[in-house]
């Protein structure tokens, strides 16, 4: 779960610029889960069932558990895109590829 591929298939890419690479996506992650966790309770709010703290936690940390995989491939993305630059050339090229 939460793997990224080494290389890219059509244009080799390498994912990975250092071995510890995406370790910086835990603060990305971290961001992210805030984020949710805000839905969360905005939801709870607009539904009227946010009078009680126990079932805003519960309902945080359910929402938290099911999203994980989500929030952890939602955040090595946003990592990679900090640091690989788009090249449109490159792009172009990968379109017009005819490998798989």
């Amino acid at each position: 779960m939460n793997k990224v591929k080494e290389r890219c298939s059509k244009c080799e890419l390498k994912f990975s610029i250092e071995p510890s690479f995406y370790t910086g996506a835990m603060y990305v992650s971290y961001a992210v889960g805030i984020a949710f966790a805000v839905a969360t309770y905005v939801i709870l709010l607009f539904l009227g069932v946010a009078d009680n703290p126990l079932t805003i936690f519960i309902a945080i940390v359910a929402i938290l558990a099911l999203t994980f995989p989500y929030i952890g491939a939602v955040s090595k993305a946003i990592w990679a895109h900090l640091f690989f630059k788009y090249d449109p050339i490159i792009a172009k090229q990968v379109k017009n590829d005819t490998r798989a």
